[in-house]
């Protein structure tokens, strides 16, 4: 009768056709780390170790480029992005943080591990045991076990499970060779340790910055059983003088790019604040008064130049004139100036 009227049909609802939802993962913010409380030392704390590559001190800002250095560098991470970690030096001079790649941390060994020269498998009674607290890289991966790389005395590379390596450990000293009390075999950087005494034999180690061996026993052939330990490093295997020498991965050091020091022209004083840039956030502070390479900048301003593992840094210092900059070093952290303003009669 409606619709013989002209009016119109009644609305019919309809039973709603239920949408996909996506589960969203909550956004979790942390807090802004403060770049001079983190500079402050925690006795006992985990290191890690960095080598010296392309940094940042901030990110987005100039580029520093490394010289040739190749020395690793204790710090200890204490933001990350992506690919990139942030990281704060305890220098004798200074304390500052930086922005550098991940991949140029090296591993620490979580616990002592035996190095499988196969990857995933047996060992035998000859082997090459890495300690805990010692610094490798990682060169390769493969199911649950990773290829390191240590360099010290030795050099050794294998595979060890993943769960053994970490990005930082407990502070660790490095210990030169025990002594055993065996007779001392003395051979060239080259010579390689094998697990048995036949040049086919698996590698297990090969001598890089050392000499001397402790020997077991002498065999046919000029094979000779070893023992080798020291604070990183625990090998036993055969060695023979008439072989080749075996490839020694030095790390990259070239002579003619190694950093010229600073050329200091004023000292300033202990606590003195370090700057990513002028007008930049402040990342650092000198410790113990210092002879630093300082240069009038803007008002205000001065560009402060320091000595580092990656040459000559230059940051930026705050402050009225040279001898009156801008100090920001939490209380009790460092020595306490030594410059005082000459006195007026």
């Amino acid at each position: 009768m409606l619709a013989a009227c002209g009016g119109s049909p009644a609305s019919v609802a309809t039973p709603s056709t239920p949408t996909a939802t996506r589960s969203v993962k909550p956004v979790v913010e942390r807090a802004p780390i403060d770049p001079i409380a983190v500079l402050t030392p925690v006795p006992g704390a985990d290191v890690s170790w960095l080598a010296p590559g392309t940094a940042q001190l901030e990110q987005g800002g100039a580029v520093i480029e490394n010289p040739g250095g190749g020395k690793p560098v204790e710090v200890a991470i204490v933001d990350d992005h992506g690919g990139r970690v942030r990281v704060a030096l305890l220098l004798e001079h200074a304390r500052f943080s930086l922005w550098t790649d991940r991949n140029r941390l090296f591993s620490v060994m979580r616990k002592t591990q035996r190095v499988n020269a196969r990857g995933a498998g047996a060992f035998g009674d000859m082997q090459a045991t890495v300690k805990a607290g010692a610094r490798v890289k990682r060169i390769g991966h493969k199911d649950t076990w990773t290829n390191i790389r240590y360099f010290g005395a030795l050099e050794v590379e294998g595979w060890v499970p993943d769960d053994v390596l970490g990005e930082a450990g407990p502070p660790h000293l490095e210990h030169g060779r025990f002594p055993s009390g065996r007779h001392t075999l003395m051979v060239m950087p080259g010579a390689v340790i094998r697990s048995e005494a036949k040049w086919a034999a698996d590698e297990l180690a090969v001598m890089a910055n050392g000499y001397f061996l402790d020997s077991v026993r002498e065999l046919e052939d000029g094979w000779t059983e070893v023992l080798y330990d020291d604070g990183d490093l625990a090998v036993r295997g055969f060695v023979s003088k008439r072989l080749p020498p075996g490839q020694v991965h030095r790390p990259h050091t070239d002579p003619e790019t190694m950093p010229v020091p600073v050329t200091p022209n004023t000292k300033v004083a202990s606590g003195t604040c370090l700057y990513s840039r002028v007008k930049g956030d402040a990342i650092g502070y000198i410790v113990g008064d210092r002879d630093v390479d300082l240069a009038d900048g803007e008002l205000g301003w001065f560009a402060l130049t320091i000595d580092s593992p990656w040459g000559p840094i230059a940051f930026a210092a705050r402050g009225t004139t040279r001898t009156d900059l801008q100090a920001c070093a939490p209380a009790g952290t460092v020595p306490p100036t030594a410059i005082v303003p000459p006195s007026v009669p």
